[in-house]
């Protein structure tokens, strides 16, 4: 009997394991109508079709019985844009603008609010926004798999993805016959696989390649398709190629004059793509890559391996990967398919999942492509993609890449830091051009792979997003310490800074203050000026920002041992930028005028970007900031998209308060979610998905507060405050950090905020600031244990149920445990 009671024990351990990272169907995805192509609103393939990629070539498949439906994507290929113009003109900036620019300001400083002839937006619109096509990240090609099998006979249908080892699944049987097929995207040898097999049966396929772009050429010869093909562009057209090669042992192939391959009478189907584009991440050309030699070598290659060692190589690069972070709540499965278990409602068995698929979509989307992962990812079907598929800066882009640090899959970054690098380049010319800055770069709200970084073409939308960008890019050092990468970014850290130092101008109280600018994406005064009256001066979260640069680059200097001069500059400025303020209903000023509305529910709270993902705003340490934080999040209410449901499960966990955290958390993977968990904005847009875990990570694990003073015992004396009280008001000026930053313990605040839902559970694997990786356990909503593993030679602080340790120091591979009082 005891030997029955533990075999029950481990077969539910492993569907539980089974459940945290299997996605499941019983039925095909919807197929890829016309009328789904030229409408991004029309649901069907892209939010039911099961993803796959490598970083930079993905795919999906819709498990369609008769016919499979493969779409291709390449994260390099876009259209409708400009490429190889000169160096300055690539930026895509306003040609001679900045001989406007004080004109534009005077809008500004006069006041000059709405959207008539002369206001701020026009005058912004008229001068300074680029005349230039941004475009659209694009679609591939398709390839399609008829099998000529009647669904209407089929039985025992499944349809799956495992998160954990990246391989697709369908299987079915007809009578006594069983099909199955396999699926993946390799990352070690960049191809796409797919086998088909059957057993008491054989296979007949015809194989389809096609695409949405011109093509120039098709070809089907011996057992290979050669596509080549061409995005438009403005001026010069992207050249692609796509090879599919397919392998049926025995069994007769036919290459027919329409570019197809036929396969008769098979058992056994192995099919191999590989694909390029011509895009190289070089300013201002963004071409030259012999993709068509690529394309041939790669797919020899893969040939010369096989299917057996491609496979078993994907598996170990995707589930080493997987298995860094592991979350794991206490359930019993429910035994549902993915879209019934959503349409189940609120489970810790989706919480546990949509954990993981998240962390599967990050690493399946950014590896070391040279550009990032963009507002669909990876993935994109339509010509004419919901908000071009783009890189947001007012949110979007950095939000992608907050959970590759805290939930451990660094690796992801490096494509981030690609893109960093040419903005860098392109936006000097932009600073220069727009602004007439002669030192550092800047960058608008919207972005493209080929350098785009001039301020938008709508006046209302000006914003410069170094500062935002940047501070991805420091917090990739401060979770590993790494002085080598600090070392490679630092020009583009300086530089944003650069551009901010003399970007800055004096308002009517003599501060600092940001302008052109605004608040992400709301308006103000609108019932004197419009909806759209959204530009503005020294908005607050920009003004955050500049604190964080400008602290950031203090830090770096100081840990490089290099411009002290430009440190100090940093130092003055620091305190005279325009205070943050709490306004007439006690909430956080959006603006520095006081034009907050508590009945404004806009899914933009970008003015408290210090307490997520900042640093200056927290309950530990800045108490009236936090209070004035908690109404400005009664005033904007639950209602929310996607991405916003995620930012404020990030914000709620910041609060300490980890039931309205996981209500968020809850909301956005049961009522925000496709039935392929793809984020449902709506549409589709993948910062959901990405911010979402990122907030789980943050109710478990905090630590962006820094011990300056090692010797204090309250936190409150201990940590670095951004923000000091001007006597007498309700002013916060910021304050210029003292140089022991550099070598200030992070603070690792353990289960800050953990839901009561969660009561029982673990997790391992998470990043802390510092280089560190932390284990956690917890019982009956309260801490067990944590292992904390340095990464690094390193020192940090703990702070748990209420108490701030003493400094600990690690050497790399160390081990600290720490278990509950």
């Amino acid at each position: 009997m005891k030997h029955l009671i533990s075999i029950t024990i481990l077969l539910f351990s492993v569907i539980q394991v089974q459940a945290q990272f299997l996605l499941t169907y019983d039925e095909p995805a919807t197929g890829f109508s016309e009328a789904q192509r030229n409408d991004y609103r029309k649901p069907g393939y892209m939010q039911e079709a099961l993803p796959l990629g490598n970083g930079r070539l993905g795919a999906m498949f819709s498990g369609g019985i008769a016919e499979e439906h493969i779409m291709l994507n390449d994260i390099t290929l876009w259209m409708n844009a400009k490429r190889g113009l000169n160096e300055v003109e690539q930026s895509g900036t306003r040609i001679g603008a900045y001989k406007n620019f004080d004109k534009v300001r005077e809008a500004y400083r006069t006041e000059k609010y709405g959207t008539t002839e002369g206001s701020m937006e026009a005058m912004s619109t008229k001068y300074l926004s680029s005349e230039q096509p941004l475009g659209n990240y694009a679609p591939f090609t398709d390839v399609f798999i008829t099998t000529n099998h009647n669904p209407n006979e089929v039985s025992n249908y499944t349809r799956s993805l495992n998160a954990f080892t990246g391989i697709g699944s369908v299987n079915y049987s007809i009578g006594k016959a069983n099909f199955k097929r396999e699926y993946f995207c390799s990352y070690p040898n960049d191809v796409v696989v797919m086998r088909y097999s059957a057993q008491n049966a054989t296979i007949n396929l015809s194989i389809k390649a096609s695409s949405l772009h011109k093509i120039t050429s098709l070809k089907a010869d011996g057992n290979l398709l050669v596509l080549n093909g061409e995005a438009a562009m403005e001026n010069d057209p992207i050249q692609f190629q796509k090879r599919v090669y397919v392998d049926a042992g025995k069994a007769k192939i036919t290459a027919n004059n329409n570019g197809e391959l036929q396969v008769e009478n098979a058992k056994d189907v192995k099919i191999y793509i590989s694909a390029y584009t011509d895009y190289l991440p070089d300013y201002p050309s963004f071409k030259g890559r012999d993709f068509e030699a690529d394309a041939e070598k790669t797919l020899e290659k893969a040939l010369n391996l096989g299917y057996n060692a491609l496979k078993n190589a994907h598996v170990k690069d995707v589930s080493s990967l997987m298995d860094n972070c592991e979350f794991k709540l206490e359930y019993k499965p429910l035994n549902l398919t993915t879209d019934e278990l959503i349409k189940n409602g609120p489970s810790l068995e989706l919480e546990n999942l949509y954990f993981n698929y998240a962390r599967y979509l990050q690493l399946s989307c950014s590896r070391n492509a040279a550009v990032p992962s963009n507002l669909q990812g990876l993935w994109n079907g339509h010509l004419k993609p919901a908000w071009n598929a783009d890189y947001h800066t007012d949110i979007n882009l950095a939000m992608n890449y907050w959970m590759v640090e805290t939930a451990n899959l660094p690796s992801s970054f490096a494509p981030y830091v690609s893109y960093l690098k040419t903005i860098a380049e392109s936006g000097k010319h932009t600073a220069k051009e727009s602004f007439g800055i002669e030192q550092g770069w800047s960058m608008g709200l919207n972005g493209n792979v080929f350098g785009f970084t001039a301020p938008n073409v709508h006046g209302r939308r000006m914003q410069q997003s170094g500062a935002w960008l940047c501070q991805n890019l420091f917090e990739h050092y401060a979770f590993s310490k790494d002085k080598k990468y600090l070392e490679d970014v630092y020009p583009i850290l300086k530089g944003a800074a650069e551009f901010y130092m003399e970007f800055l101008a004096p308002w009517k109280d003599g501060s600092l203050v940001v302008y052109p600018t605004w608040s992400p994406e709301n308006a103000y005064l609108v019932k004197a000026f419009g909806k759209l009256n959204k530009q503005a001066y020294g908005a607050s979260f920009e003004q955050q920002l500049a604190l964080n640069l400008f602290t950031d680059c203090i830090e770096a200097s100081i840990v490089l041992n290099k411009d002290e001069a430009f440190r100090a500059k940093l130092k003055t400025i620091i305190p005279k930028l325009t205070p943050q303020k709490i306004g007439q209903y006690g909430q956080i000023q959006e603006w520095p005028e006081d034009w907050d509305s508590p009945t404004d529910q806009h899914r933009h709270i970008s003015h408290l970007i210090a307490l997520h993902p900042g640093r200056d705003f927290s309950p530990l340490t800045t108490p009236e900031l936090t209070n004035a934080a908690l109404v400005t999040m009664k005033h904007r209410g639950d209602i929310s998209t996607g991405w916003s449901t995620a930012w404020k499960t990030n914000f709620w966990a910041r609060l300490h308060n980890g039931d309205k955290a996981h209500q968020f958390y809850q909301f956005l993977t049961s009522k925000r979610a496709y039935s392929n968990l793809f984020d449902f904005h709506p549409p589709f847009q993948i910062d959901g998905n990405f911010g979402g875990v990122a907030g789980v990570c943050e109710m478990l694990l905090q630590s962006h507060l820094r011990s300056v003073n090692n010797s204090a015992k309250q936190i409150e004396q201990a940590a670095f405050v951004g923000y000091q009280n001007k006597p007498n008001s309700n002013h916060f000026i910021p304050k210029t950090p003292h140089d022991n930053i550099a070598n200030a313990p992070y603070i690792l605040h353990l289960l800050p905020a953990l839901p009561s839902a969660w009561p029982n559970g673990s997790v391992k694997g998470l990043r802390a600031r510092g280089g560190l990786e932390v284990d956690i356990t917890w019982e009956d909503g309260k801490l067990t244990e944590a292992k904390i593993t340095a990464k690094t030679n390193t020192s940090f602080r703990i702070y748990s149920e209420g108490n701030l340790s003493q400094v600990f120091s690690l050497n790399k591979d160390e081990v600290k445990v720490w278990k509950s009082k």
